[in-house]
């Protein structure tokens, strides 16, 4: 489903307000969809019918942006002029809003977000944690960086693409079908990884052996991304 693509809606300086698009995948008994990688990898796919933007961010449902300095903040390390055509992606640590005073279940990740992920990054090459992380599209395509790599940092207007929603719809609907990855890469060597539960993390890892840098950001005046962290023992066990 595309919303807004086919008005003239502007905000107050002129500018056309972002297309909506809502994306359902094409799931078929006997054929593995591959659970949020498989989603992951659709949306990959399908994002360039839409715009060609070169950054991705990637949220989950139970997660909202807290801070409004945030995009711009994770946009200054990519478009930094030293360092920033090796920057593959920004991560983000995670905070909940109903954690309980003892903290039960361990969802402030203490360890990982205050030493793993603040060691990882000191290296160079932080870890992906699935959530909360600003993405270069190019690098969850399996593009190695190379010395001379240049990031395009143009996006496509209404004017430059003339297709309607429907023909849109039509071009997406192939991405996103039960056989389009058979025979292919993806899940192997294009988009995340298939056939193990943390293809976050295991991302990150490969990413990183295609020469890649990658930023572990914490801001200490307001969080980035704020959650809802498990209140059960049943809802933690999912």
């Amino acid at each position: 489903m595309i919303d807004g693509r086919d008005t003239d809606d502007i905000d107050d300086d002129g500018i056309q307000l972002p297309t909506l698009v809502y994306m359902a995948r094409e799931k078929r008994p006997n054929f593995p969809h591959h659970f949020k990688a498989g989603a992951m990898n659709a949306l990959i796919r399908v994002s360039p019918e839409i715009s060609n933007g070169p950054i991705i961010l990637n949220l989950d449902c139970d997660m909202y942006l807290n801070s409004a300095n945030t995009i711009q903040e994770a946009l200054c390390f990519f478009m930094d002029e030293k360092r920033g055509q090796q920057i593959a992606y920004v991560q983000f640590p995670l905070s909940f809003n109903n954690i309980t005073k003892n903290d039960l279940y361990s969802s402030v990740f203490l360890v990982a977000y205050k030493i793993e992920l603040v060691g990882f990054g000191g290296n160079g090459g932080s870890l992906y944690c699935g959530i909360g992380c600003f993405q270069k599209r190019e690098n969850l395509s399996g593009m190695y960086f190379k010395d001379y790599y240049k990031p395009k940092w143009d996006t496509k207007t209404k004017g430059e693409d003339k297709r309607i929603a429907d023909e849109l719809i039509e071009a997406s609907k192939a991405l996103v079908s039960y056989t389009y990855e058979k025979g292919t890469q993806w899940g192997k060597e294009m988009g995340l990884l298939y056939g193990i539960p943390v293809e976050d993390i295991v991302i990150g890892l490969m990413i990183t052996c295609r020469v890649w840098k990658s930023i572990y950001y914490n801001p200490q005046e307001k969080r980035a991304f704020m959650g809802v962290a498990p209140t059960t023992f049943g809802v933690l066990l999912v």
